[in-house]
């Protein structure tokens, strides 16, 4: 039975990705209500080891054998910077399980203000942080933070990780919702931090909700909305803005292979319906065991 990984899921931004939840449900340091595992019920600020190191590596080795993902990706349950184990693991998989794809972690951004996060990055190819806003009712409407909690946060985790030593690459994510944090203000104060800052980035990526997120109400921006944010952000000096897609059709050369139990696992992680399940996996053959 796989506890720690899920998947893989064909995704649009990293091709095959096998998912690693390196903390336990629900483990945040925020409340966002956009989030697909539902709201988090005790904010979690410190960082702390959830769960056994070698367990989780036996479990990434075991699906490594049957299915070379293009990512092993670090999500799931909460936010993975709270795991202390975040750089060893990330070692581990390169060094010890000789894992030739890429690991990519994704992150609220908050933790990178944290000096000792930064240095746990060393072995992580790709980070996707999220930056919704840097006012701070926009914020605490967004991710409902711990009253110790401040947006400048997640400016110093930006600030933190442009003057690291971070080779890799960072794709920053900007999720738009609705009435909330789709004003043309807002998109101009995010692109005057970058730019002000020189914050290094490889692609500016525009999202929004795709599936019931922990408030059941929220609505998705319209695609002509997330187009005119697009629009605002080029013309404010960023560069290799894209919008993210919804879940299209897997295409025929994108072909894998799972394992049902890691499908029962990924499907416990997120608010998935039978009907996207199959869309996500149209043309994927099951495994029912692995050697």
């Amino acid at each position: 039975m796989y506890k720690h990984v899920f998947g893989p899921v064909p995704s649009r931004r990293l091709g095959i990705s096998l998912g690693v939840d390196l903390v336990v449900s629900k483990s945040c340091n925020l409340n966002c209500i956009f989030c697909e595992c539902g709201a988090t019920k005790k904010i979690q600020l410190e960082r702390k080891r959830f769960k056994d190191m070698n367990e989780v590596l036996n479990e990434i080795k075991s699906v490594l054998k049957n299915i070379k993902p293009d990512y092993v990706t670090f999500s799931g349950s909460g936010e993975p910077t709270l795991s202390l184990d975040l750089g060893n693991i990330s070692k581990a998989i390169k060094e010890n399980l000789k894992f030739k794809g890429k690991i990519c972690l994704i992150t609220n951004s908050l933790l990178l203000a944290n000096e000792e996060v930064i240095k746990e990055l060393e072995y992580i190819d790709l980070i996707v942080p999220t930056l919704n806003t840097l006012r701070q009712n926009i914020f605490e409407k967004i991710v409902r933070p711990d009253y110790r909690t401040n947006v400048d946060e997640v400016r110093k985790g930006f600030i933190n990780l442009n003057n690291s030593n971070y080779k890799g690459k960072i794709w920053i994510e900007i999720f738009i919702l609705e009435n909330i944090n789709d004003s043309e203000e807002n998109f101009v104060e995010i692109a005057n931090f970058l730019n002000s800052e020189n914050i290094r980035y490889d692609k500016i990526q525009l999202n929004t909700i795709d599936r019931i997120g922990a408030e059941r109400d929220l609505k998705a921006i319209s695609f002509d909305k997330i187009l005119k944010a697009k629009k605002i952000l080029e013309e404010n000096g960023l560069h290799d803005v894209e919008i993210i897609k919804s879940l299209s059709e897997l295409e025929e050369e994108k072909k894998i292979q799972i394992n049902q139990e890691l499908l029962d696992n990924m499907k416990q992680k997120r608010l998935y319906q039978d009907e996207e399940i199959n869309k996500i996996f149209k043309k994927v053959k099951i495994l029912k065991n692995f050697s």
